[in-house]
C-alpha cells in the first residue's frame, strides 16, 4: 500500500525509478557478530538476548541425502529460514543500510516523511525521483552489502521507470545504467512486488 501511494504521488507531480533488490541466499549469510551487536545497540533485554545467543552459537544440524546423513555440525551464520522471527531479525540486521538511506537525502520523501527505502525483510524497494538519487541509494547499499556480508543479485534485481506522462516516457528512450555489485540492473515494464503487485496496472490507472 506504502509503494502504491508513492508511486500515485509521484506520478503525479513528474515521475520516478524504482528498483526491486533481490539478496542471494539474504537469511543464511547473516553474521552472528553483526547481529548480536544490533541488538545490544537496540537495548534488549539480557534475558532475551542470552535465549538467542543460546539458540543461534549452539546450533547444530546435519545434511540427509538419500537416506544418508552426514555427521553432525555446527551453524555459524544465517538466521533459521521458515522460523518466525527470522524476517524480524533481518530487518534488524539491515536496520543500519535502511538508516543511512534515510539520512542521505536521496529518494522520495512525502512531505518529511522518508519513503525511499522499503522493506519486507529480505525484500527491498528503493523509489527515487531522479536517476542521480536512485544512483546514489545504490552505491549506498554496495558500501552496507560489503560490510554486512550481503550479496545483492543484479540479475534478479529490476528496475522501472513511472510516469503518468507518455510524452516523457517516449523521451526517455535513452535509460541511465543502474549497477549493484558492479553489475547492471536490468530495465522492465513490470515487476510484481511480494507476489502479488503488478506495477504495469498501476501505471496504466495512472495514464488514464
Amino acid at each position: 500500500m506504502v509503494l502504491k501511494e508513492v508511486i500515485a504521488y509521484y506520478s503525479t507531480h513528474g515521475s520516478l525509478y524504482c528498483t526491486m533488490l533481490d539478496a542471494t541466499k539474504a537469511f543464511d549469510r547473516v553474521d552472528y557478530c553483526w547481529l548480536f551487536r544490533e541488538l545490544l545497540d537496540k537495548d534488549f533485554t539480557r534475558e532475551y538476548l542470552r535465549l538467542m545467543l543460546n539458540m543461534y552459537t549452539n546450533h547444530v544440524t546435519r545434511v540427509s541425502w538419500n537416506g544418508i546423513c552426514s555427521a553432525v555440525f555446527l551453524i555459524k551464520n544465517g538466521v533459521k529460514q521458515g522460523g518466525v522471527i527470522s524476517p524480524v531479525l533481518f530487518c534488524i540486521y539491515i536496520d543500519k543500510l535502511l538508516d543511512q538511506l534515510r539520512t542521505s537525502g536521496s529518494g522520495c520523501f512525502i512531505g518529511k516523511v522518508f519513503l525511499g527505502a522499503l522493506a519486507y525483510a529480505d525484500d527491498i524497494v528503493l523509489v527515487a525521483p531522479t536517476h542521480r538519487a536512485m544512483q546514489n541509494m545504490l552505491a549506498i547499499c554496495d558500501k552496507l552489502a560489503d560490510e554486512y556480508n550481503v550479496v545483492f543479485n543484479a540479475k534478479k534485481s529490476k528496475c522501472l521507470y513511472i510516469t503518468s506522462c507518455v510524452k516523457q516516457s517516449r523521451l526517455l528512450s535513452a535509460q541511465p545504467q543502474f549497477t549493484i555489485g558492479g553489475n547492471v540492473i536490468e530495465f522492465v515494464d513490470k515487476w510484481p512486488h511480494l507476489g502479488i503487485l503488478s506495477l504495469l496496472c498501476m501505471i496504466i490507472k495512472l495514464k488514464l
